[in-house]
């Protein structure tokens, strides 16, 4: 009797394992299915600028301080060509750490992934997943997007100067993060009356945690790995070997 009782305990001992794991699995999938229909483009824009002016100013106050130290004249400024070429050295290298860390939108899919399994279980990552991939769900994230997440990463950025529309060599970059916002027409009047799921969305859970949980976690873990790469690319900078361009400059100079 006791051996029946040991069976039957350990079938149900497996049982429940193989439910966890199911339930596992579903939420796992269900998450997947949330994070790859958000856009990466708006934090990647952002990121994209805010690590290439952070390069900019950097070579820009690395090639001066190196000129005073060298003894240049003021003919060593941004006009100067080996000034340029210099600048041009150290600035491919910050692009190929932009397209590394910030253009490879793989950085913000882990955090999306990190903080809805925190958030969210599988049926309400299921439920925003099914939404968003509708026609007005799909209107509600691009303003969630543009207007919650993209609005917040530029004020954090913007407000502490950061990210300057006025620094040189940038023009590229801050046009294309312009050109993403424009594209997704944010002053546009959406509206969202007479639909259940937006009307769902828009007022009570999962959709409420979710959007707190965007604002709040989700934008802070963009800022934290934007600003990691905007040291990088400072450290980068710093290591930049720039004496044979002072000794070209110094070399003309002379004649």
């Amino acid at each position: 009797m006791n051996g029946c009782k040991w069976v039957v305990a350990v079938i149900g001992a497996v049982f429940i394992a193989a439910l966890s794991a199911w339930a596992d699995d579903m939420k796992d999938d269900a998450i997947a299915r949330l994070v790859a229909v958000h856009d990466p483009d708006v934090p990647v824009a952002v990121g994209r600028l805010a690590v290439k002016q952070a390069g900019l100013v950097a070579a820009r106050s690395l090639l001066a301080r190196r000129g005073r130290e060298a003894g240049l004249d003021r003919g060593w400024n941004a006009h100067a060509p080996e000034w340029q070429e210099a600048e041009a050295r150290i600035g491919a290298t910050v692009d190929a750490l932009i397209a590394r860390r910030v253009e490879n939108p793989a950085w913000f899919r882990a955090i999306l992934t990190e903080q809805f399994a925190r958030t969210l279980n599988g049926e309400e990552a299921d439920e925003i997943a099914t939404h968003f991939a509708s026609g007005m769900g799909r209107e509600q994230r691009i303003v969630v997007e543009i207007k919650v997440v993209g609005e917040l990463l530029l004020a954090n950025y913007t407000f502490t100067g950061r990210i300057d529309n006025t620094v040189p060599g940038s023009e590229s970059e801050y046009a294309r993060m312009q050109k993403i916002w424009a594209d997704r027409e944010p002053f546009r009047v959406r509206n969202f009356d007479g639909d259940a799921s937006a009307q769902r969305f828009g007022t009570r859970n999962p959709g409420i945690k979710y959007m707190k949980m965007l604002a709040l976690q989700g934008v802070e873990g963009m800022i934290r790995h934007i600003d990691a790469v905007r040291g990088e690319a400072a450290e980068a900078v710093a290591a930049a070997d720039v004496d044979a361009y002072i000794d070209a400059y110094r070399a003309r100079s002379a004649k």
